[in-house]
């Protein structure tokens, strides 16, 4: 079995999330990708809490019998880093998938144990609008294959600006889970 793996801090999922893991499921024939809600991110410093950014990770995914969620990065106390969480996974490489972004690619040399990376897992990368290939080239140090289709211009940071700003009418976020900010008071 194929298995993609899409971590990320996920404040707040939205529709791009989906859009990289349907492609990456159609390009890279993946029988199923798993969301991986980052448990205590230690790059980011105030990032809601795990239950809310895993719930709404839940309603962004409801809709495709492709895609799972999983709570294994879910710890309060210490950080949480994608080298352990692969391991843990306990998947073999060649079946193996991480999808990323390709700012997150381009910042992979400040991860944790990112050397052991390659023996894990095969990286499949969405370029962002402000990226390109040679761009890319000269900042992952890893093979990868670039999942195709137009460059996704959203990121969770643009939406938390926007939500602040009660600014909700674009589409980019699924209703359920703008409901569920909303009702939880989030942003």
């Amino acid at each position: 079995m194929n298995v993609g793996v899409l971590g990320g801090t996920f404040d707040p999922p939205h529709k791009a999330h989906i859009k990289i893991a349907e492609r990456s499921i159609e390009q890279f024939n993946l029988d199923k990708v798993i969301f991986i809600p980052s448990g205590n991110p230690w790059q980011k410093k105030d990032a809601t809490s795990f239950i809310h950014r895993y719930e709404m990770t839940k309603i962004l995914i409801k809709e495709s019998h492709f895609f799972e969620i999983s709570d294994i990065e879910n710890s309060q106390k210490k950080p949480s880093y994608t080298s352990e969480t692969l391991k843990k996974l306990n998947q073999p490489k060649e079946k193996l998938y991480f999808i990323l972004g390709s700012d997150a690619a381009m910042n992979i040399k400040t991860w944790k144990n990112y050397e052991i990376l390659p023996s894990l897992t095969n990286f499949l990368i969405a370029l962002r609008s402000e990226d390109s290939i040679e761009k890319l080239d000269k900042n992952f140090p890893f093979n990868y294959e670039i999942i195709q289709g137009d460059k996704l211009n959203l990121s969770s940071t643009s939406l938390r600006k926007k939500l602040k700003e009660r600014d909700t009418k674009n589409g980019e976020l699924p209703l359920g889970i703008l409901n569920y900010i909303i009702d939880k008071n989030l942003y």
